[in-house]
């Protein structure tokens, strides 16, 4: 047996060594985009909740810090109005302690990621803001302090106000790029779906297809045994276990081959040997009936005539089982072509109608068109069998029928004809080789009981199926024989 396999050093790794491995990789190749995507999807998103929390935590402490900021400064400015006015010095307290806040205000805010150009006002508020504190308590120093000392308030304040607006721009561009990128991501899932769905079904089929290949070529074999079709070595690549059946399945296909040839060499062995020293008989019988040898008594005479008929019927016998190995042979063989069915069934009509009219029948007929790819020769010999059958039951002046129509994917013929039927012991034999049932009327020659055995093994090699159907009031034998319209599709499988 040829098992085909890539060819190369080192141990196999593919495909895997049994089916349940192949199934589990088949399964893992299938499921692993999927879980890409998914894991992929769930990094993105667990990222953008990350930079969305940052974002809002960020934009809290901006936008509380630049309040703040002005708070500070509106207090600092307040006291030190309300110290030149009283000169408390708990208010030059109020007024370090805001300022020591307003630094401390400063320096949270710097360490904020929101961008050069509101590090630079920041940067710039703080450093006015320190100068004009330092000019300011420097002045409490000298009697009396300068009012003058505190006029850039005003300006700090405006300064402080501009970065509270900007933080606020800048928080509203930060959310505004974060829905941007959202929504990109939420398009990149979607495509990323839609291209994943047709990808996973096209590696489900091919993968599917690479599961069922050995299975399909197990079923083949399977197939090409049944047909008896011994000559052709079962081929199975896949995973080892499928390889290691395909090989049994090859052993079971030689030794099939081997038997058939056996009985085939063990018939004609037989036969010749039986018919040797039957003929010898049958002649010696023929010289003692002829009174060659001498006068025979009337006893002598008839025993010499049962001899001669129970010899000529052996002899018989082995003709017909000689026919029957050689039919066996050809059963597998089909010459595929197409037919009309209804149209070989009128051929064989044609060919039987001196029987059909030396015993007086009718013939009525219902065939629709019907082809079929089959064995034109064979086919034409089951419906000889049939027909022939028919006519030998069928009474005198009766009529027989004929319907050909097709049913449920089928080519279907039904013959019927108005004999006496078949009996319940003779319908479980009827297909049987050599089975011969009750003898018809008036004296006909009985058949050699290979005619519906040939029947039966002509339509099974082509698939199909015939069988006895009960009959209806008024009918007797009723033969149905079903086949495949393509018999190419059945043997492709």
């Amino acid at each position: 047996m040829k098992i085909k396999w890539l060819s190369g050093a080192g141990p196999r790794r593919w495909p895997p060594h049994s089916l349940g491995g192949l199934v589990l990789v088949s399964f893992t190749l299938v499921v692993l985009p999927l879980l890409l995507v998914v894991l992929g999807a769930a990094y993105a998103v667990n990222r953008i909740a990350g930079q969305s929390e940052e974002i809002v935590n960020e934009g809290v402490q901006l936008t509380q810090g630049s309040l703040l900021l002005m708070e500070e400064l509106v207090t600092m400015e307040r006291s030190a109005r309300q110290y030149l006015v009283v000169g408390d010095p708990g208010l030059l307290q109020v007024f370090r302690s805001s300022h020591q806040q307003f630094d401390h205000t400063v320096h949270g805010l710097m360490s904020l990621s929101m961008g050069e150009r509101l590090g630079t006002q920041i940067a710039q508020l703080s450093a006015g803001e320190r100068e004009l504190a330092n000019r300011f308590l420097q002045s409490t120093q000298a009697k009396p302090a300068a009012p003058n000392r505190i006029d850039g308030f005003d300006r700090l304040s405006r300064e402080a106000h501009q970065l509270w607006i900007d933080s606020s721009r800048v928080v509203g561009h930060r959310v505004d790029a974060l829905r941007t990128r959202a929504g990109w991501l939420q398009q990149v899932l979607v495509w990323g779906a839609l291209l994943l769905v047709p990808l996973t079904f096209a590696l489900a089929y091919g993968l599917s297809r690479l599961i069922l290949r050995p299975v399909r070529q197990i079923d083949h074999a399977i197939h090409h045994l049944g047909d008896g079709r011994f000559d052709q070595p079962v081929a199975v690549s896949g995973p080892r276990d499928l390889e290691y059946l395909g090989e049994r399945l090859d052993w079971t296909r030689r030794r099939l081959q081997e038997l058939e040839t056996g009985k085939q060499r063990f018939l004609r062995d037989m036969s010749h040997d039986l018919k040797t020293p039957l003929t010898t008989l049958l002649e010696g019988v023929s010289l003692l009936d002829e009174q060659v040898l001498g006068m025979l008594n009337a006893e002598q005479a008839s025993l010499m005539r049962i001899l001669a008929a129970s010899g000529r019927q052996l002899q018989e016998r082995i003709e017909q089982l000689l026919q029957y190995s050689r039919l066996q042979g050809q059963f597998a063989s089909l010459n595929l072509k197409l037919l009309d069915f209804a149209q070989l069934i009128e051929q064989s009509l044609k060919a039987l109608m001196p029987a059909i009219a030396g015993r007086g029948l009718q013939v009525d007929k219902h065939m629709t068109r019907a082809a079929l790819w089959g064995d034109e020769a064979k086919l034409r010999q089951v419906v000889d069998n049939l027909l022939s059958n028919a006519i030998k039951y069928a009474p005198r002046g009766s009529t027989l029928h004929i319907v050909v129509s097709l049913a449920e994917g089928w080519v279907a013929m039904r013959l019927v004809d108005e004999g006496p039927g078949i009996s319940g012991e003779d319908r479980a034999h009827l297909f049987e080789p050599f089975y011969r049932g009750r003898p018809p009327q008036e004296g006909i020659v009985r058949g050699s009981g290979l005619g519906l055995a040939i029947v039966q093994e002509y339509v099974q090699a082509h698939r199909g199926r015939v069988r006895l159907d009960v009959p209806r009031e008024g009918e007797g034998a009723v033969f149905v024989v079903e086949l495949p319209p393509d018999l190419r599709e059945e043997n492709a499988e």
